[in-house]
């Protein structure tokens, strides 16, 4: 299930590549904690999200159920997605001046067109917030180039479940065993282990890692490969 190693990787023909996770594109992390932090105080609530506390929040992914257990349950979902909300609203404002996307992206994504392998963003976040992005990387990459992009309006489980890579793999009529995926935090690359897909780590700025299972430090180095 776990597979390791460059020489798997050498050894495949892959027909895709599967981009999972808005922190694998962007590095986002510190402007969703201020926009959270600023969705606190517009609520009324006495929550701040310090670097290192919001660290431990990306251990489990989702927004929604981060809110939840840190007001261990005290708040109705109703409230939670008012807030949600809002902090989506301050990201798209922190965003406005656009953003760069992190080491590789770029190359990796041109690779995949040029060699005619698909290429899909797999994200169990919301439509919004891939609006969001999309907009703020316009100048550096125009996401009409990814063959899919799924939200959270797609499965019913998100990460860490592996659904979304179900999903993905029924829908291009793949095995497992003909893409690599890229994740940005050990909890979203379990999701596609799993699934007994060969996952990279491009662990993100405030990701916390314990095994550094395939980790990268540039998908320049996946393009390499492709």
């Amino acid at each position: 299930m776990y597979k390791r190693g460059w020489l798997l990787f050498l050894g495949l023909a892959m027909k895709a590549v599967f981009l999972g996770s808005i922190g694998v594109i962007a590095e986002t992390s510190e402007l969703q904690r201020q926009a959270f932090n600023a969705a606190f105080k517009k609520h009324g609530l006495d929550w701040y999200w310090s670097v290192a506390n919001y660290c431990e929040m990306l251990k489990n992914p989702g927004g929604i159920k981060r809110l939840a257990s840190f007001s261990n349950s005290s708040l109705a979902l109703e409230e939670l997605k008012e807030i949600h909300a809002s902090k989506e609203a301050f990201f798209s404002q922190y965003l406005q001046g656009g953003i760069m996307p992190r080491a590789g992206v770029a190359e990796c994504i041109s690779k995949c067109k040029e060699r005619g392998l698909p290429i899909c963003f797999l994200t169990t976040t919301t439509q919004n917030n891939i609006d969001i992005l999309s907009s703020a990387l316009g100048n550096n990459i125009d996401f009409n180039v990814f063959d899919l992009i799924t939200t959270k309006a797609d499965v019913v489980a998100e990460k860490p479940s592996g659904e979304v890579y179900r999903y993905a793999l029924d829908k291009f009529g793949l095995a497992a065993h003909d893409v690599i995926a890229v994740e940005d935090t050990e909890a979203n690359q379990a999701a596609a282990l799993q699934e007994d897909i060969l996952c990279y780590l491009f662990a993100g700025e405030y990701a916390s890692t314990q095994h550094n299972l395939n980790s990268v430090n540039s998908l320049t180095v996946i393009a390499s490969q492709l």
